[in-house]
């Protein structure tokens, strides 16, 4: 047996080595697939690991109401779990802490003072250092924001006395030393400080007292002073940040679950030391949707190796047939002289078996070779996954799975019209199709997604084939009246021998792979642009770290070169519903264009309020000014509180930039005590020194609006006068809150909800909804039910102009201004707004980067440019096989022709008209086919990085220039290997074919 077969194959050797070609090309493909999901696929994990923002890495632990003498204790406990929950990775851990407030001695008995301590281990990189020095370890020295250190009238140098706490077993009062002022840094953490970052509060409450004080902080300590300083601790919170910049799959997951298990670990060791307790990270989370969107990435890749896989078994059953048709004669020989079928069985799987060792042999360095190659292209290279050549174990087992193709049975005749068994493969491919339509969208890496490409694909090229004959038939009907007998034979050959048409399935099925291949390729491109604009609500979103301020606006739009707009993006919730698990309803607001009311305000102008009270009760006013800029953003400035005594009090500076405008005033009156059983009432008149005042609207906030009574406003010669009557009785609590506005109620605010936020609350145009936002709640009309809020893809939210809900806050005395990004339209430089240091930056073209040259979808583009090239040489090299073996079959006919008189020309002109005539209809059938199955596949591949469908829907690509050169390219080289097959067996055509014949 060994000598028959390597005679045999020394004999036919270019027959074999074309079917070693076409099953090393397809095991190749499949070995490179296997790489990119495993080998790459754990790159792209680190990569991304490594890449991460120290906002999604960073592990939190927050503790409240800590008694001063287990401080320390809590501490050192705290950052050990964390240390825990972090290793095997090494950490930087940073803690800040509060403490609970002390009294200030000499402040008004009608707003008293209130201070509290800070500590902050990374001061120097959370606040930046205007005047003076930090504070010195041990010496009692502290630093003070800028705004506290105005209202408290403190510079470098003041001593400041501060009471003791305010809480059982006080400690007692301490006398702090400013040494500095600082002013606090955008993205610092300083939206989690007692009082937000502000500074000062003129109208603090935290909820222990009924009355309202004046609160001043914090005072910024050194950290190692106040851990073992003997103050009790209102919170306390410590980050661990772990060092990512070489992980490990194995480590990654080890460090999800030990995040994941740290708050019950934290709980059982702090015990009851601490009130509450909880560990708080994005990590976990981070990892588990950078492994869902690697599994979305493997399945697409599978089914790009799945496509690589049936194509290689197309071009392996053709040379199959062919090698049977050719040894025809040889197999009658052997079965005469006796050799039995198993015999004959056997003989063919020992060579086919010798045939898939030296595929796999030259495919496994080929596919490392291929694949370290396509690691060195973009994207993969951009996304960091450059990769030397490796051989692994799933690689090599993607290397045998390709080259046991070989054993797959080969039919004896191109049977599967007659089998019935395309009728079968259209059945499973429409079936697979609805149920990949139907099947709920997840990160699985789903079979029937991974099988649908390759089952369209063929189906829709053996339908190709049932329409195939009959248009040969009547284009033979067609020729046979022409003049001539080249075209005439050459028709009548295509049409009439069934070998004619045995590459067909390869050849469609080869086009059709390809030029889909290119189609999906810019329709997940495509889609994953359209998911980036949905998601980025404008050309570049900066995300806040800290509250805005006047004239913030103008320094976005000078930085980034466009026009800057803000915009609030916030959970919020709607009456008593606050959504399902994770994902609270959306809030989306953006201001948009329109006139901006009010009274023009210069900068740096005095401003002075005057206020009056009848009866015998000394009433205060706290003013509270919200003011425009020419950017559309609302700050509100808040004076300390002011007698109605009848003299000008100066306020503030209200207005640091040029072009602000003066749209409402609040005044909240309060008194010394607000009896509840008292019957008097005040009659409260407060002029504000700026002029003009036509079109205000003047009301009473709630809660207990008839608490404040008959409230107008009005001009009054050089200033803007409110009235209105105050009961001194009734509920403490209740607003006694005076509003004016440049405007008059908007009603019902007009908003447009995504479909998912209507279907859930049963609701649709014209209803009417409650939506909480801020302390206060805002009446919503729904206008419009749209498929996804731009912004908010996919989640239950609502849409609104923030003008009208902002008017619409301040009407009902909610006097801050929901702001929380700012959106720039026509942004240029993103690098340059990065160094304001305001917040965190999203562009729509870095979200489209993102997505698309990512670490972690990169492989997918990587996976569908090797089956390219791929499709195009298994369609070649069938093809070349295909000719070849049918001329060789046909040596003896073609010597005849020469023989009945036909020139070299007009036979070559006959065989390569029959072989076009079966070309261009197969190659035009595949590009159709491909585009076929582009418009109903690549919706059902195409998904966003959690698995789900993306938003907006898929639309799917036919990029014309790519196609269109794609199939110059398989017309011009698949006429060229025809000819030059044509070319070369019609001159071994002679006489000697004759006398061999006869």
């Amino acid at each position: 047996m060994r000598t028959l077969i390597l005679r045999r194959a020394r004999a036919q050797w270019p027959l074999l080595a074309a079917v070693l070609t076409v099953v090393t090309i397809g095991a190749t493909l499949l070995g490179v697939c296997a790489l990119l999901i495993t080998r790459t696929a754990d790159r792209a994990l680190e990569v991304a690991a490594s890449r991460a923002v120290p906002a999604d890495t960073g592990v939190t632990a927050y503790t409240v109401t800590i008694a001063r003498g287990d401080v320390a204790s809590v501490d050192a406990d705290t950052r050990s779990v964390l240390r825990e929950a972090v290793a095997p990775f090494d950490s930087v851990m940073a803690g800040r802490m509060s403490t609970v407030m002390r009294s200030i001695p000499g402040r008004s008995e009608a707003a008293p003072g209130l201070a509290y301590l800070s500590g902050v281990e990374d001061l120097t990189d959370r606040a930046s250092l205007v005047g003076g020095r930090w504070p010195r370890p041990g010496a009692g020295e502290a630093v003070l924001l800028e705004r506290t250190a105005r209202a408290l009238g403190a510079k470098p140098g003041t001593r400041v006395r501060l009471g003791t706490e305010l809480v059982g077993d006080p400690a007692p009062g301490i006398t702090v030393t400013v040494v500095g002022v600082v002013n606090a840094r955008a993205g610092g953490g300083w939206d989690r400080d007692p009082l937000g970052g502000a500074g000062y509060v003129p109208d603090y409450r935290d909820g222990s007292a009924l009355r309202t004080a004046e609160a001043f902080g914090p005072f910024l300590m050194d950290y190692r002073d106040l851990l073992a300083g003997g103050s009790a601790v209102s919170r306390l919170e410590i980050t661990a940040r772990p060092d990512l910049s070489t992980p490990s799959p194995a480590t990654l997951n080890r460090l999800g679950a030990g995040v994941r298990t740290a708050d019950g670990r934290l709980s059982a060791v702090l015990g009851e030391r601490v009130q509450i307790e909880r560990i708080a990270s994005r990590l976990p989370a981070v990892l588990a949707a950078t492994a869902r969107q690697q599994r979305v990435t493997a399945s697409a890749v599978l089914a790009v190796a799945v496509l690589g896989a049936v194509l290689t078994a197309a071009a392996l059953r053709l040379a199959g047939r062919l090698t049977a048709d050719v040894r025809a004669a040889e197999t009658a020989l052997l079965s005469a002289a006796g050799t039995s079928r198993p015999q004959l069985a056997g003989l063919a799987a020992a060579e086919a078996a010798l045939l898939a060792l030296l595929a796999v042999a030259v495919a496994a360095p080929l596919s490392s070779l291929a694949h370290a190659a396509l690691t060195g292209l973009p994207p993969l290279v951009d996304a960091g996954l450059a990769a030397d050549p490796a051989v692994t174990g799933p690689q090599l087992l993607a290397v045998a799975a390709g080259a046991a193709l070989l054993f797959l049975p080969t039919p004896a005749r191109s049977g599967l019209a007659r089998s019935g068994a395309d009728v079968v493969m259209v059945a499973l491919a429409v079936g697979a199709w609805f149920s990949a339509r139907s099947d709920g969208a997840d990160a699985r890496v789903d079979a029937i997604r991974v099988l649908v490409p390759a089952l369209m694909l063929a189906a829709g090229c053996v339908i190709a084939l049932r329409l195939a004959p009959p248009a040969l038939r009547a284009a033979d009907r067609w020729t046979s009246r022409a003049d001539g007998l080249a075209l005439p034979l050459a028709v009548a050959e295509a049409a009439r021998r069934p070998r004619a048409v045995a590459a067909g399935l390869l050849v469609t099925l080869g086009c059709a792979a390809a030029t889909f291949a290119v189609a999906f390729d810019a329709t997940w491109y495509r889609s994953q642009h359209d998911q980036a604009d949905m998601a980025v609500g404008s050309d570049l979103v900066l995300t806040l770290g800290a509250p805005a301020f006047a004239g913030q606006g103008a320094e976005v739009d000078r930085a980034t070169g466009g026009r800057a707009r803000p915009a609030a993006d916030r959970g919020v919730a709607i009456g008593q519903w606050i959504g399902g698990g994770d994902n609270p309803p959306r809030l989306v607001a953006a201001r948009g264009p329109g006139e901006v009311p009010g009274i023009p305000v210069a900068a740096g102008g005095a401003l002075t309020v005057t206020g009056r009270a009848t009866g015998p009760d000394p009433l205060s006013v706290t003013p509270l000014l919200v003011l425009e800029d020419t950017n559309g953003l609302r700050t509100t400035c808040t004076a300390p509180a002011i007698r109605l005594d009848g003299r000008p009090h100066r306020l503030p500076d209200c207005a640091p930039v040029d072009g602000m405008r003066l749209i409402a005033v609040m005044l909240p009156v309060t008194a010394p005590e607000f009896a509840y059983d008292s019957v008097r009432t005040s009659a409260v008149t407060v002029d504000l020194s700026v002029p003009g005042g036509d079109g205000w609207t003047a009301t009473s906030a709630e809660p207990w609006s008839g608490r404040l009574t008959a409230p107008t406003v009005t001009a009054y010669g050089s200033a803007l006068r409110m009235t209105a009557d105050v009961a001194l009785g009734g509920p403490p609590d209740a607003a006694r809150r005076l509003v004016a506005t440049a405007f008059a109620d908007p009603g019902p605010v007009p908003v447009t909800v995504s479909e998912l936020l209507a279907s859930q609350l049963s609701v649709g145009p014209g209803d009417q909804l409650d939506i909480l936002v801020g302390l206060a709640s805002v009446p919503v009309r729904i206008d419009r039910v749209t498929t996804t809020v731009p912004a908010a893809p996919g989640a239950a939210a609502i849409s609104a102009d923030l003008d009208t809900l902002s008017r619409a806050l301040l009407i009902r005395g909610e006097p801050q201004f929901p702001i929380d990004a700012w959106w720039v339209t026509g942004a240029t430089d993103a690098a340059t707004a990065a160094g304001l240091h305001l917040g965190d930056i999203r562009t729509r073209t870095g979200e489209a980067a993102r997505l698309t040259t990512g670490p972690v979808p990169a492989a997918l583009p990587g996976s569908l440019r090797m089956l390219v090239p791929a499709a195009v040489l298994l369609l070649l090299a069938g093809l070349i096989l295909h000719v070849t073996c049918d001329l060789q079959s046909r040596a003896v006919e073609v010597a005849r022709l020469r023989g009945l008189g036909m020139t070299r020309r007009d036979i070559r002109t006959t065989l390569l008209g029959q072989h076009t005539i079966v070309l261009i209809p197969m190659l035009l059938a595949g590009t159709a086919v491909g585009a076929a199955a582009t418009w109903l596949v690549s919706p059902l591949l195409v998904r966003s990085e959690t698995g789900a469908v993306p938003v907006p829907a898929v639309a799917p690509v036919w990029p014309w220039p790519a196609e269109s050169a794609l199939l110059a390219i398989l017309l011009a080289a698949s006429a060229l290997a025809v000819t030059s097959v044509v070319v070369i067996q019609s001159r071994r055509a002679d006489a000697a074919h004759l006398r061999v014949a006869s």
